[in-house]
């Protein structure tokens, strides 16, 4: 490569880098999502769920069955009193629920949405 070369090259690399330096994040494809959105609450989907998180921290199926549909319940009555509720809100008294029963799956919830 010639010196003239190498210099105009340089001032394009440095031009482009300018150019892209402060580029809002919706521009690079990248959106944000709300992390409160409305949801419509089921006791039924939360009882799968919970059973699925239980699997996983190898409790007992008979033990899972039992505090998921307790938990379940509670979390029912607990938004049937609510016009709306988030999926953060829902998470947070699911961790509150389940914090009698056992305490490896509250911390799940606790943390749900994080980086542990």
């Amino acid at each position: 490569m010639t010196e003239k070369s190498s210099e105009e090259k340089q001032k394009r690399l440095r031009i482009k880098r300018k150019r892209s330096a402060c580029q809002p994040i919706a521009a690079t494809g990248i959106k944000r999502r709300n992390k409160s959105q409305p949801v419509i609450f089921s006791e039924k989907e939360l009882r799968e769920e919970l059973l699925r998180e239980a699997k996983a921290l190898k409790m007992p199926v008979g033990t899972a069955e039992v505090v998921a549909s307790k938990v379940a319940e509670q979390v029912g009555k607990w938004a049937a009193k609510r016009p709306v509720v988030t999926v953060d809100d829902i998470y947070r008294r699911i961790a509150i629920e389940t914090e009698k029963y056992s305490a490896d799956l509250a911390y799940v919830y606790q943390n749900r949405g994080k980086i542990i």
